[in-house]
């Protein structure tokens, strides 16, 4: 079986891993975030198939883990510097980040989806971000604003975000961190910025399309998946009329469609 990464929320939880799986020697190795993204990252553990048992046994006696997904050797700018973070100017809006949930990402199953909690509150971020970034998509009902990172999709809310199509957790890292620096970036500048609060829509069908089942059963109403998608998208077709994701065999896929579905006010 392949190595598993097991991720954690809070540094506490990983140094009681490291505590329950210490017997396990060369079984466990740990991984620290470099300098760079410390501010937003926790150590995760890599473990082979020999530490599982003990490490299932620590989650029933009381571990909290984020997740844990089949390893995957990081790319090779996977920790490209994602900017420093901005001159000092007050605490950060984004605040503390913690990772509450990473699984393997429903559109593309080499891929990851990550979901962490912010501690400030990013809602009075969203105009400005609006603003400053006019390919985002913003939802004032939410409230929140969805973005791309080059193949990544991000959603922001209030108090948490969404990450879809990460590679890896070290390429998880280096977009927290440059996500995180974005926002703190315009909350900065906010004096120097026109705040929109205009509702825009700028993703595509083909986005909503990879994240449904494909299986073009008709039971929403339209010919195929791709269809739905764009009816979805122009406020005709409703999230729930995917009987194969609400009540059918494809379920495992509603996290993330309905976060998407979410930020895009759909």
């Amino acid at each position: 079986m392949a190595d598993l990464v097991v991720v954690f929320p809070t540094r506490e939880e990983y140094e009681r891993a490291r505590e329950a799986l210490v017997p396990m020697g060369e079984a466990v190795r740990a991984v620290e975030p470099p300098p760079a993204v410390a501010d937003v990252a926790v150590p995760y553990l890599i473990i082979s198939d020999a530490a599982r048992a003990a490490l299932y046994e620590a989650i029933r006696r009381g571990l909290v883990i984020a997740g844990h997904v089949r390893h995957r050797d990081p790319l090779p700018d996977a920790l490209a510097d994602p900017g420093a973070p901005g001159p000092d100017a007050g605490e950060s809006v984004v605040g503390r980040v913690a990772i509450a949930f990473v699984g393997e990402c429903m559109a593309e199953a080499d891929d990851l989806r990550l979901t962490a909690q912010v501690e400030g509150d990013l809602g009075p971020v969203f105009p400005y971000l609006n603003a400053e970034v006019p390919s985002g998509t913003f939802n004032p009902s939410g409230p929140s604003f969805t973005l791309m990172d080059g193949p990544r999709l991000v959603t922001l809310f209030p108090h948490r975000l969404v990450i879809g199509r990460l590679r890896e957790m070290q390429d998880a890292w280096r977009t927290l961190a440059r996500l995180k620096r974005l926002v703190d970036g315009v909350w900065r500048r906010r004096d120097s910025i026109t705040p929109s609060h205009e509702r825009r829509v700028r993703t595509s069908a083909l986005e909503i399309f990879s994240r449904l089942p494909k299986t073009n059963c008709r039971q929403c109403g339209e010919a195929t998946c791709l269809a739905f998608a764009a009816q979805l998208l122009a406020g005709v077709q409703r999230l729930e009329r995917c009987a194969p994701v609400f009540t059918g065999e494809f379920q495992h896929l509603r996290p993330a469609l309905a976060d998407l579905a979410t930020g895009l006010g759909l």
